[in-house]
């Protein structure tokens, strides 16, 4: 086990986004948490990736940030990161595809699709992102977060899905932006009832 003084403990969470394309633009959504608690923001779909089981994790000394959940959502010796990397890398006892969270956003949360099974989507990964900042998930302060992000691209295998979505209702978060949008960092969308400046943290499609 890995041990290390309080004072440089890092929090942990780990995501896989899908590169969803057609016509130039890209599909994003309104991250649902935020909306709750009257923020908004767009970013790729996508979600929070899971573990099988907790033991490659506590046998590093993490701490799960919810211990009923399978998330991988928790905080770590700094000391640590780099056993912890070498574990996300090898893609053993973890969750290694955005179908889940992706299903559960357009067919559970957004209702834009009425269903969507693996046989679907063809799913390609692109590259991991890391990322050291402060958190922006509501309730988890404290040390800084590192990110591990999972870029995968995604691609529907009939063109009656992207159909589906073209026009998505104006209640569901999602919206389709070219990269210029995108990077532009700002959008504009009447959402809850009002015309609203959306943050845009989306750039991370481009490597950016």
């Amino acid at each position: 086990m890995v041990t290390e003084t309080t004072d440089n403990w890092l929090r942990v969470s780990c995501a896989a986004l899908c590169r969803i394309t057609h016509a130039d633009r890209y599909l994003l959504v309104l991250n649902r948490e935020r909306r709750q608690h009257g923020e908004y923001v767009l970013a790729p779909l996508g979600g929070a990736l899971t573990f099988a089981e907790p033991a490659p994790l506590l046998a590093l000394g993490a701490r799960l940030e919810e211990p009923t959940s399978s998330d991988l959502r928790f905080y770590l010796p700094d000391s640590a990161l780099p056993h912890f990397r070498a574990w996300f890398a090898s893609g053993y006892g973890r969750e290694r595809s955005p179908f889940r969270e992706l299903r559960e956003e357009l067919v559970t949360e957004t209702r834009a699709l009425p269903s969507l099974a693996p046989h679907d989507i063809a799913v390609t990964a692109l590259r991991t992102v890391e990322r050291r900042e402060h958190t922006t998930r509501f309730g988890a302060g404290g040390p800084l977060t590192h990110y591990f992000l999972e870029l995968y691209d995604v691609r529907f295998l009939d063109e009656t899905f992207y159909q589906a979505l073209a026009h998505p209702a104006a209640d569901s978060g999602l919206v389709w932006l070219t990269r210029a949008q995108i990077v532009s960092g700002t959008w504009h969308m009447a959402i809850d009832g009002q015309s609203r400046a959306v943050t845009v943290r989306a750039a991370v499609l481009f490597g950016e």
